[in-house]
């Protein structure tokens, strides 16, 4: 069973999700297996599908805890077909109202909206009640990194198959993306890879810059993304390595990294066998310290050089 919920001291992040191929043959419980019961991918779930404003699935389950200003409610629900699998989840209402009545042991059906912001429960209906099994397990919180905190630096392989570290790039501003070469939506990805060669060019002109910023592309599809398949995609973006690294690395390191960053990715069941994913843009100075993170694809160029700029001088 997996259980999540918002942390109220680490905001949820906005989503804007985003729909690509997914490697064949790479089972989501074998990916789940090797990351914390925290299930940063939980959230990615919860993204709306980019091929329309909002999606309604039918949810049936076991309330567990009303939150006392009636805002949150925690389920016990069964499989969602075609969105999620059975787990202990906290959910928002828009409305107070729509909890007023129910408490814990409740049995219900309801329906979950999907928008590219905080999906929410609405059309709650009682349908019997039952003590709740003692077993239930407790959502936990996602543990997502916070302006002044220290990037972990884990094992990672860039696109000439070296191994590399972010603390390998200490003393450097970076500039961190996640994507992947086969997204196929131009807002998405492959903006995030325009974006990044306008800043890679006002990198090169910058003698200020040049020599102490690093672009870093981390892909979430290791499977599909080896080195030789980063390389040939930063070659046809013209990416500098001397200032533009593409890295992957084990998937459930990347899992790991990505989740820290907020960073949300699932293999959907549907028979495109899509993965959907949400942004995140991130600048960590030449401490290893994050310093922003922009979580949709509104950010300009321009902006992130002054920030990097900014992040260059920080002490």
């Amino acid at each position: 069973m997996l259980s999540f919920t918002p942390n109220p001291a680490r905001p949820l992040a906005d989503t804007a999700p985003c729909l690509a191929p997914r490697a064949s043959g790479t089972p989501i419980i074998g990916q789940l297996n090797h990351v914390s019961r925290t299930v940063v991918l939980v959230f990615a779930i919860l993204a709306a599908a980019c091929s329309s404003p909002d999606r309604r699935y039918t949810l049936r389950g076991q309330i567990t805890e009303v939150a006392p200003d009636h805002t949150q409610v925690t389920l016990k629900h069964d499989d969602i077909p075609g969105f999620m699998p059975a787990m202990t989840m906290a959910y928002f209402v828009t409305d107070p109202k729509e909890l007023e009545g129910f408490a814990a042991g409740d049995l219900v059906t309801a329906t979950i909206v999907v928008k590219v912001s905080t999906p929410y429960l609405t059309a709650i209906k009682r349908t019997g009640h039952a003590p709740v099994p003692e077993e239930t397990p407790k959502p936990h919180a996602m543990d997502i990194l916070q302006p002044g905190d220290t990037v972990p630096s884990v094992a990672m392989t860039d696109q000439s198959g070296k191994a590399i570290a972010f603390s390998d790039w200490r003393g450097q501003v970076l500039a961190v993306t996640f994507v992947y070469t086969r997204c196929p939506m131009p807002d998405f990805c492959p903006l995030m890879d325009r974006n990044f060669a306008a800043v890679q060019s006002a990198i090169a002109r910058d003698p200020a810059l040049r020599d102490r910023v690093r672009l870093v592309s981390v892909s979430f599809d290791p499977e599909h993304d080896t080195p030789a398949v980063l390389r040939a995609h930063a070659e046809t973006l013209g990416a500098d390595p001397r200032i533009w690294s593409f890295v992957t690395g084990a998937p459930d390191v990347i899992a790991s990294l990505t989740g820290k960053f907020g960073v949300s990715t699932i293999r959907e069941s549907d028979p495109a066998k899509t993965i959907t994913h949400n942004l995140r843009t991130a600048v960590i100075d030449p401490a290893g310290r994050l310093v922003t993170v922009h979580t949709q694809n509104d950010w300009t160029p321009d902006a992130l050089v002054q920030e990097i700029r900014a992040a260059r001088d920080r002490r």
